[in-house]
């Protein structure tokens, strides 16, 4: 089985709008797909992953970017 990849850069989106954007973004993806999403410090990092969980994905990681931003990877 194929598994895609998608990257998304919500860098600039506030929560909770972050959030609705993601989940429709893996709405529209097959199990075991790869997302790879870019979002801010701050709130952002502190909620996503968690709501993300609590809906059933995975996240494989979370990296710091030199703009301060975040890297996540999170399998569906």
């Amino acid at each position: 089985m194929k598994t895609d990849k998608i990257t998304k850069d919500f860098r600039g989106i506030k929560c909770p709008v972050n959030f609705a954007k993601t989940k429709l973004v893996l709405s529209g993806m097959n199990e075991g797909d790869i997302l790879e999403l870019f979002i801010d410090d701050g709130s952002a990092i502190e909620n996503l992953p968690g709501s993300v969980e609590k809906e059933g994905h995975k996240v494989l990681s979370k990296e710091p970017l030199d703009d301060g931003g975040w890297c996540i990877i999170i399998e569906k």
